[in-house]
């Protein structure tokens, strides 16, 4: 292997294992957040901001403030990740959004589907056009990644959400 094929394929190793650590961090984050949620309607934590600097999503008809505001669920020193709180059937959930990371940008699926195995998210199916990568744990959680609006999305859920009810939730975010 040429030294030119062995950079590249380190530095894609290396913004893969990124992302996914950044990920892991949100979801250990989501998970801590989720169990405040069951406790507190819709309120993630008081640490909440009016809007990150990037491009977001949220469902169609409901202000961040419903949904009890962002929140940063990234260390300070990290890329940041914000997320909120909503409700897909009745079943918690946790909505974490970063920027589409720039090494992303030119194989967006192929990236996507790589962080989604690191999460045993291996089923897939679609929502209009986006493409969603979904993980059930025996426990029923569910693990979502896919991505809207140049934005990656990960949506933890504390029980299993019936897909077709996945799918309106992802149709409405906007």
């Amino acid at each position: 292997m040429s030294s030119a094929k062995r950079f590249i394929f380190s530095k894609k190793t290396i913004t893969i294992t990124s992302v996914v650590i950044v990920v892991l961090i949100g979801c250990a984050a989501t998970g801590l957040l989720m169990k405040q949620n069951s406790e507190t309607a819709n309120k993630i934590s008081p640490k909440a901001v009016d809007s990150p600097a990037y491009t977001t999503v949220l469902p169609e008809g409901k202000s961040v403030s419903k949904l009890g505001g962002w929140t940063r669920i990234s260390p300070p020193t990290n890329d940041p990740v914000y997320a909120y709180a909503d409700k897909v059937g009745g079943v918690s959930i946790t909505v974490s959004e970063q920027p589409l990371p720039a090494s992303f940008k030119n194989n967006v699926d192929t990236q996507v589907g790589e962080v989604a195995k690191k999460f045993n998210a291996t089923t897939q199916f679609q929502a209009n056009d986006t493409k969603v990568y979904i993980g059930t744990s025996a426990k029923g959680p569910q693990s979502l990644i896919f991505t809207k609006n140049n934005t990656l999305v990960l949506i933890k859920s504390l029980q299993k959400v019936e897909d077709k009810s996945w799918v309106a939730y992802i149709n409405s975010l906007k």
